[in-house]
């Protein structure tokens, strides 16, 4: 047994589970479907699709997976478990939301133009642009990764990046929902931005979205794009960050338009004929960055003659971009393997991380992920945690992507980080990591571990399982 821990590189595989999709992609760029350009004016479609507001998950686990043809989201099983959906058709019925939402659609072309000829940043709001170069996501770019975007990837993500493409319907799991600026697989560290204050997400940092593209995504329909080469797959991660964080200024409007929370509820209960200025309020103290909330929002406020959407668009658009900023300059640090290079994983390691696997992880992971519960991510789609007996791994099968999961968690599926101890959390981290490559080859487990995972009758040295 060869040393698991210590290779970082990416490990060439063949994912079976996507090659038709893959196939079926090919072939439908090869007819011309995939060469299909966009006039410059056509314009993001407004968002139609119900707002899940899932702080947490709820108690009850979801029936099933959706049928293969319905939509990835079932809203009533999520209304019978107590989860608020918000329909941004709504904001139509009270004048001072239509006017919200005829000024987020105009913010939204001031800022993010069209899929023919994206741009991030208004041209009356430089500063914006400034910050968007600094991320990369210049005009050029997005172009250009709109280009690529529209050939390889709008057949599952969908021209605004809603996950709901023509074929969506047909993958499970479902493709990813780029809207919410929600990203699973990150390897950036805990930290605070130069104002002191939290992100407001667990942002990705630029590397991981590459690798996603660079790598796809095991057990899923999405493939690798290695073969486009580094410059394209820059480009189409530019402009996934373009899609999403246009997703989310319009996600966050409408929430705040239409929020159903205690708090809000009894302020407009209270006072009905401030209800606009009331969610106005709340949208700029739970999202923006003040050092007293209460009084600087006040401020901001009463510089205005109205509640304004582009203000308020502004300011947000820059707090997100800061945030990408700082996300790539906090990488989680990798602490150094601990054990000899070139060596077998030591028992003892494969031991320890079995141990802490079952103080920790045993209750998403039952029964090591053969009879994990079903339960809803953040987008109110279903998901299972993984069976770590298959040796598939969506965020990638690299040690250290293993490490990034331990040590960071997975943040929209509500996995958290593991708790390595404060003794040695670098070597528990990696002894974790050491069981889980050894876990679905139990002739690569100690004997006592490969009983309690697999049975004692299961598995015999030197002859079938």
């Amino acid at each position: 047994m060869g040393i698991i821990g210590k290779d970082l590189m990416p490990q060439t595989h063949i994912n079976v589970t996507w090659f038709p999709a893959a196939l079926l992609m090919a072939l439908a760029t090869l007819s011309g479907c995939g060469r299909v350009e966009w006039n410059d004016d056509l314009e993001y479609p407004d968002r139609t699709s119900s707002i899940v507001v899932l702080d947490k998950p709820p108690d009850q686990a979801p029936p099933g997976f959706p049928l293969p043809g319905r939509p990835a989201v079932v809203p009533e099983w999520l209304t019978a478990r107590g989860v608020t959906l918000l329909n941004p058709a709504s904001m139509s019925e009270k004048q001072w939301s239509d006017n919200w939402k005829n000024a987020l659609h105009e913010e939204l072309i001031s800022h993010f133009a069209t899929p023919g000829k994206p741009r991030l940043g208004a041209p009356d709001a430089p500063a914006l642009t400034v910050l968007a170069n600094e991320l990369g996501l210049t005009e050029s770019k997005l172009a250009e990764g709109a280009r690529l975007y529209r050939r390889l990837c709008v057949q599952c993500h969908g021209m605004s990046g809603d996950g709901v493409g023509a074929s969506s319907a047909w993958l499970s799991p479902a493709p990813r929902d780029l809207r919410t600026g929600d990203f699973k697989f990150i390897s950036t560290a805990e930290h605070k931005l130069p104002s002191g204050f939290q992100p407001l997400k667990a942002r990705p940092r630029h590397e991981d979205l590459v690798r996603s593209l660079r790598s796809g995504l095991e057990g899923t329909s999405m493939p690798s794009f290695a073969l486009l080469g580094e410059e394209s797959l820059e480009a189409i991660a530019a402009y996934v960050l373009h899609l999403s964080i246009r997703g989310e200024l319009e996600f966050t409007v409408m929430n705040g338009a239409l929020r159903q929370d205690r708090e809000t509820l009894q302020l407009v209960t209270k006072s009905p004929e401030q209800e606009e200025l009331i969610r106005y309020k709340r949208l700029l103290s739970t999202t923006l960055e003040w050092e007293d909330p209460e009084a600087d929002v006040d401020d901001f406020v009463a510089k205005q003659s109205s509640p304004s959407i582009k203000a308020y668009a502004e300011k947000y658009i820059d707090r997100v971009l800061r945030e990408y900023i700082a996300a790539n300059k906090n990488p989680l640090p990798v602490p150094a393997y601990p054990y000899p290079e070139n060596q077998p994983v030591p028992a003892t390691s494969l031991t320890a991380g079995h141990t802490l696997f079952k103080a920790q992880c045993v209750n998403c992971h039952a029964d090591y992920g053969r009879q994990s519960d079903l339960r809803f991510d953040i987008w109110g789609s279903v998901v299972r945690p993984a069976n770590l007996t298959q040796s598939q791994y969506k965020g990638g099968r690299r040690p250290v992507d293993l490490y990034y999961r331990i040590a960071r968690g997975i943040p929209p599926c509500a996995m958290p980080k593991a708790n390595l101890g404060d003794t040695d959390p670098g070597r528990a981290g990696w002894d974790l990591v050491n069981f889980l490559q050894a876990l679905p080859h139990p002739d690569q487990l100690p004997s006592d571990v490969r009983d309690q995972v697999y049975g004692p009758s299961r598995i015999k040295l030197g002859a079938n399982p």
